[in-house]
């Protein structure tokens, strides 16, 4: 009886508190909100489109897009062979006098382009992940942006940042258990899964 109840019990628990701690990346940059948004640009054109292959899978075609840009919003998209596979929102909120800049960004992905691009892949696992664990993994990638933006540097490298090591022991935990939970987990949509499960349908 337990066994049965221990899968949907760790996917609610593990999405509940993922949800709560990976709702959003944050980071403080020390420098103004244009010049922010021009490093997020400059960012972005180091490899605006491309072709990654896939170990074990199809080669995957990507392109970056600004959709959206104000003072404050940015909105950059990453297409999938020709679809939408993610969506990333950033928030540019001026700090210490609009001397510095708070960055937050949110990562929503269509979670069926995902594990179409994927499938085959020794990345397909990540179709699967919920929206929390992208907010988790990007916020190292935030950290070194932010400090290389401060330093004037160049962008190269900023996209494919790969380290976990800035992350705080309680990020490292949620993702540590997702990652538990991810190698005997059932082939199911987490997101939908824990709503199945928290509103009781799961049984």
């Amino acid at each position: 009886m337990w066994k049965f109840l221990l899968g949907p019990l760790l996917l609610g628990a593990v999405c509940l508190f993922g949800s709560i701690y990976g709702a959003d990346a944050e980071q403080v940059v020390h420098k103004p909100p244009s010049k922010v948004r021009a490093a997020v640009r400059e960012a972005i054109a180091v490899a605006p489109s491309g072709t990654v292959p896939l170990d074990g899978g199809q080669p995957l075609s990507y392109e970056m897009r600004i959709e959206r840009i104000s003072d404050e919003q940015m909105v950059v998209t990453m297409m999938m062979n020709g679809k939408q596979g993610a969506e990333t929102q950033l928030r540019f909120t001026p700090q210490n006098d609009g001397r510095d800049t708070l960055v937050t960004a949110n990562v929503h992905t269509e979670h069926a382009v995902m594990r179409e691009a994927l499938a085959g892949s020794s990345k397909a696992k990540l179709g699967y992940a919920p929206d929390w664990v992208f907010n988790l993994t990007i916020r190292p990638l935030l950290k070194k942006f932010a400090e290389q933006t401060e330093q004037g540097g160049a962008m190269d490298g900023v996209m494919d940042s790969r380290s976990h090591g800035d992350m705080s022991p309680e990020e490292e935990r949620q993702l540590q258990e997702w990652r538990q939970y991810d190698a005997t987990r059932p082939a199911v949509d987490p997101n939908q899964a824990a709503r199945n499960y928290l509103s009781g349908g799961a049984r």
